[in-house]
């Protein structure tokens, strides 16, 4: 029987590290992850510590680039308390709504907002305990809003809100988020996910906070999808939160949502994750439902560049087998002829810059003589995220001796990153990647290529050669005449 594993996804595979996957790190890599995710808002500052080691020390065992994203718990808002720990609301109750995180009194809802009244007017929505329960501001008295419920059922304590229709100012990044944001540097972290943004100057901050971190933009408020152009060219990449976004936009918006996002996002050169809920059977059962299969594969038709496992990897019972159903359901869908046949994004003519048109130009060669790879060395990554984001048919090996662009570089669809040494000369560096190539047995000798790169080597934003090539074959670029250079004097025969 063939043992040899199958080719990595170009849709990459995001998953939360937690209690139930922290010691099935090298396990998770094999079965196809390539971003480790932590959640900021569980556990402490310790465990993660740990678990980003333990993520590290496999990586580099397996030879593998992961990049470690850490998701910050952002301002959540939450009703306060009740004096029996929940309350149950019927349809057509109601009850009065006011600012405030302590004790409520009979027939009162609680909300750790500031001057509550001044922002809900009537009409507006007040979404409760994550979405189960729904009201509606009929009038306001004071500093209380009277509202009737129109979706009822169970509220307890501390359960989580939100408030789709109103103008409600948020502290980003808060006092909790800084203190991750000063853990995440010194550890040394690929990408922040930045919880409820709303406006590109919060990203803005957190950048000043946070420099050579990439920054991703998790769009779960109606605010940040109203905003989502000056959140894309403020940030690296979007996360499409479909949990907290499913709560504040009718249920029915959301796939089409979803799929103008990642669109939006994929012409704009920015990658994108798709989250929340994807395999969530699998938290308890070994096997993914039907319309989970078909939400992953969805999401990978949109372009999304990564889908994320949340509870699925983190607790749930079966870590292991959800990143392989993941990454095997992308497979799937990447060889058919529906994947193949989508429409491909224009040129950017808004980066009209060499590295973008041979970004282009190298993914059209490969669709027009049926070439399988890329090979591209960059210094930032910015190339091969240009090629990425063309969607290529053929898989890219970036090639950087930049840790860090390495590992940021598993983000992007299509893409394999490897570590690989600076040479002076742009022929050594083509020689040694061929060497490379068949040594890892990345391809077969007489296989074609294309070759992308910068003249001179070493110098960040400067991609201005592409090369296609065999390899094994000789790789000199030049050839001195056998005859010195004499000018033509005008004039003559």
């Amino acid at each position: 029987m063939d043992e040899t594993p199958p080719p990595p996804a170009l849709t990459k595979v995001v998953a939360t590290i937690g209690p139930a996957s922290e010691n099935r790190v090298a396990e998770m890599i094999q079965a196809g992850m390539s971003v480790a995710r932590l959640n900021f808002s569980h556990g402490t500052q310790e465990e993660h510590a740990l678990r980003i080691s333990k993520i590290r020390e496999v990586s580099a065992d397996l030879g593998a680039a992961i990049a470690i994203l850490g998701d910050l718990p952002g301002p959540k808002m939450r009703v306060g308390r009740f004096p029996e720990g929940s309350i149950e609301l019927a349809e057509g109750d109601v009850v009065m709504v006011r600012s405030g995180d302590g004790m409520s009194t009979d027939n009162e809802v609680l909300i750790d907002v500031k001057g509550l009244s001044t922002r809900v007017e009537p009409g507006h929505r007040i979404v409760l305990a994550d979405g189960q329960v729904e009201l509606i501001a009929v009038a306001r008295h004071g500093d209380r809003v009277e509202a009737r419920v129109r979706r009822g059922g169970p509220v307890a304590d501390k359960k989580g809100v939100h408030l789709p229709d109103s103008d409600v100012p948020y502290e980003l990044p808060t006092e909790e988020d800084e203190g991750w944001i000063v853990f995440a540097v010194e550890q040394g972290i690929d990408f922040l996910g930045v919880s409820f943004v709303g406006h590109a100057h919060e990203i803005e901050t957190i950048r000043g906070l946070a420099p050579g971190i990439g920054l991703v933009s998790k769009i779960e408020r109606v605010a940040a999808r109203e905003n989502l152009l000056e959140l894309l060219e403020a940030s690296d990449g979007i996360m499409v939160a479909r949990g907290d976004l499913g709560v504040e936009l009718e249920l029915e918006e959301l796939p089409i949502a979803q799929k103008n996002m990642l669109r939006t996002a994929l012409t704009a050169g920015k990658f994108t994750i798709t989250a929340t809920e994807m395999l969530e059977s699998m938290v308890t059962s070994g096997r993914p439902t039907r319309a989970e299969v078909t939400d992953v594969a969805n999401a990978v038709l949109d372009g999304t560049d990564a889908v994320m496992l949340s509870a699925e990897t983190a607790i749930g019972k079966h870590p292991v087998e959800a990143v392989a159903t993941m990454s095997r359901i992308a497979r799937a869908v990447e060889r058919s002829d529906r994947y193949r046949d989508l429409r491909r994004i224009a040129f950017r003519s808004e980066e009209p810059g060499f590295s973008n048109a041979v970004a282009l130009a190298a993914v059209r060669v490969c669709e027009a003589l049926d070439i399988g790879h890329i090979v591209c060395f960059t210094e930032t990554g910015n190339t091969v995220r240009l090629i990425s984001r063309y969607r290529p048919k053929a898989e890219v090996i970036a090639l950087s001796p930049e840790s860090g662009t390495v590992r940021s570089m598993a983000m992007l669809a299509a893409v394999r990153p490897y570590w690989f040494r600076r040479d002076p000369s742009l022929e050594d560096m083509l020689w040694r990647a061929d060497r490379m190539l068949q040594e890892r047995g990345l391809m077969q000798p007489g296989e074609p290529l294309v070759f992308v790169a910068g003249v001179p080597p070493g110098v960040a934003r400067s991609t201005n050669m592409l090369k296609v090539h065999r390899l094994g074959q000789e790789l000199s670029l030049t050839s001195r005449p056998s005859e010195p250079f004499e000018p033509i004097e005008p004039g003559a025969s």
